[in-house]
């Protein structure tokens, strides 16, 4: 059942409606050829907000690594490497690349998924705008504290979200730039004939998020 959001003028908790229902994430990531876009296919998570002032909010957004396709096939078993393995779990990634022949990671072992997610958890909000804004179905500016979480490392961030009214709903949207560094994320460079392909440290996430208020 979905709740007005007009109708609340307390802190809400809204559900992320997955990509099927209007979400929508993406990452593009900067290499030696050009630019790759990774797509998030799965998106889920819960947010509270109070819809009149838009200065509570917490909750978490995730996206599962087997949901973020790109190419299908070699580059994205090369991102579920680098953001899902355990550097120190024993395995051979980083020194070299270990999925299979046929793009996959081993279901098991220290050559397996340990950090299966990446999270964006909301702690805070500051509206830029007058909330009343919404009312009028035009879009109010917040600046979001944040943090990001990759191969289990949280870095935290500030940035500006724009929200809309969208029926019963909000949408909210917003980039962000991710440095892998700061997750302590290794790409190894792929060598393709006798060029070596080099990805960029600098990662940036586009999202457009479809949120409901549930009943309670």
């Amino acid at each position: 059942m979905l709740v007005p959001c007009a109708a609340v003028a307390a802190p809400t908790r809204f559900r992320v409606l997955p990509v099927a229902e209007g979400s929508k994430a993406e990452a593009v990531v900067v290499y030696s050829l050009g630019t790759h876009t990774q797509v998030a296919r799965q998106i889920e998570g819960e947010v509270t907000l109070d819809p009149a002032t838009l200065d509570a909010v917490s909750g978490a957004v995730v996206v599962p690594l087997a949901g973020i396709h790109g190419d299908g096939g070699t580059r994205d078993c090369h991102m579920r490497e680098a953001l899902g393995l355990d550097y120190a779990a024993g395995g051979r990634f980083p020194r070299e690349h270990v999925c299979d022949g046929e793009d996959r990671l081993p279901p098991s072992g220290p050559e397996s998924v340990a950090f299966p997610e990446v999270r964006l958890e909301l702690l805070g909000a500051r509206p830029m705008d007058d909330p009343a804004l919404l009312e009028a179905g035009k879009p109010v500016r917040v600046e979001l504290e944040v943090r990001w979480v990759l191969h289990g490392v949280g870095h935290p961030a500030h940035e500006i979200a724009r929200i809309v009214r969208d029926g019963a709903g909000l949408h909210v949207r917003g980039r962000s730039t991710v440095v892998l560094a700061d997750h302590g994320v290794v790409v190894k460079p792929t060598k393709v004939l006798f060029a070596e392909i080099k990805v960029g440290d600098a990662v940036t996430v586009t999202y457009d998020l479809k949120l409901v208020a549930v009943a309670r």
